[in-house]
């Protein structure tokens, strides 16, 4: 023990029981600088994740001098009043950011809505409209997601049974099997196009074009036609105020339904 003090001097075997002990607080404070580092991580990318909103894409039909279907009230009443209420609903979530294809009173061609959508690239495609039929006892709702074979088919499906079960819920009479159709502009020899509506239970795909407001989405997107104009009871439930008031709060229920899916 030359050179130091018999109170220096430390055994053999607490010199290895201080390092072991040095080498665990060094191990724990690795693995705790790890879990505080992953922590992190994982909370921010879910404060990115879920702070960012959802952007719907909303289009009220018609507009301008294209009244739409006239009946009892116009088509083109009834698909601002309840875009707008729709869009208040969304915004007031503070989940959502509405974009809208035209402004209320606006004329735009539905070529222009389309690219407007694609350029914004929207999480979801909501385009509301209204029925007329010749007789006044044709009523009731139904809505028309991308048909099978184009952009989206299956989630805009999905996305459309919600809407019309929501719809239900709130005393809409389907219409077809369960509210849900596919439609298609069918060409004849001389250049015309007769539309074709077909059941959802019809999954066959077909080389036809559909509803200008559904081609080529880069999202789940859905036509609404919301009830016919031309019938009184219809537009009693689903044309005034209150009416258009109660179909908005459906459609974003059912908005709410298929992002919360999403997420799950």
């Amino acid at each position: 023990m030359k050179g130091k003090s018999w109170r220096e001097y430390e055994p053999p075997r607490k010199q290895k029981k201080r390092h072991r002990r040095r080498k665990r607080g060094l191990q724990a404070r690795l693995i705790l600088a790890f879990v505080l580092f992953l922590l992190g991580y994982v909370g921010f990318q879910m404060y990115f994740h879920y702070s960012k909103p959802y952007m719907v894409g909303l289009d009220a039909g018609h507009g301008g001098i294209d009244t739409g279907a006239v009946g009892i009230i116009q088509e083109v009443e009834l698909t601002e009043r309840t875009t707008a209420k729709l869009t208040k609903l969304l915004k007031e979530d503070g989940r959502f950011r509405v974009v809208l294809s035209r402004d209320a009173g606006e004329d735009k061609s539905i070529t222009d809505r389309n690219k407007l959508f694609q350029r914004a690239k929207p999480d979801l495609v909501l385009s509301i409209h209204a029925n007329s039929g010749e007789e006044a006892s044709a009523f009731g709702f139904e809505c028309y997601p991308s048909p099978p074979g184009k952009t989206n088919y299956e989630k805009s499906l999905v996305f459309a049974q919600y809407i019309a079960k929501e719809m239900e819920a709130v005393g809409a009479r389907l219409r077809g099997t369960d509210g849900v159709r596919f439609g298609y502009y069918v060409p004849d020899a001389a250049g015309n196009t007769t539309k074709l509506l077909l059941d959802s239970t019809d999954t066959q795909i077909y080389d036809y074009d559909t509803f200008g407001m559904l081609k080529n989405m880069n999202c789940p997107a859905v036509l609404v036609e919301q009830c016919f104009v031309t019938n009184q009871q219809d537009v009693d439930e689903f044309g005034t105020e209150e009416g258009c008031q109660k179909a908005a709060e459906a459609y974003y229920q059912a908005i709410c339904r298929y992002l919360e899916e999403k997420e799950g």
